[in-house]
């Protein structure tokens, strides 16, 4: 097995600590975004520039704001649990 091959595989054997703190979860959005991008590529038949950027920041902004609702829904939900 070559060196390469056993850094990648020893990657997956000491996973990285990603904290919970509310910093941490704005890195939800670069990769919504990034979701949002190629979906829409792969779903339209024909790409215009303007068309597919409104399309992909319309999807965008339906999950991020989903998730955020999603988001706040779930922390009352544990506040009333624990009171």
């Amino acid at each position: 097995m070559t060196p390469d091959m056993c850094a990648i595989l020893g990657a997956f054997t000491c996973p990285i600590d990603i904290p919970t703190n509310p910093a941490s979860m704005l890195w939800m959005f670069p990769l919504l975004l990034s979701i949002s991008i190629v979906y829409k590529a792969t779903k339209m038949r024909v790409l215009f520039a303007r068309k597919f950027a409104k399309e992909v920041a319309i999807l965008f902004g339906t999950i991020s704001a989903f998730m955020v609702f999603l988001g706040v829904v779930l922390i009352l939900m544990v506040k009333l649990l624990i009171e």
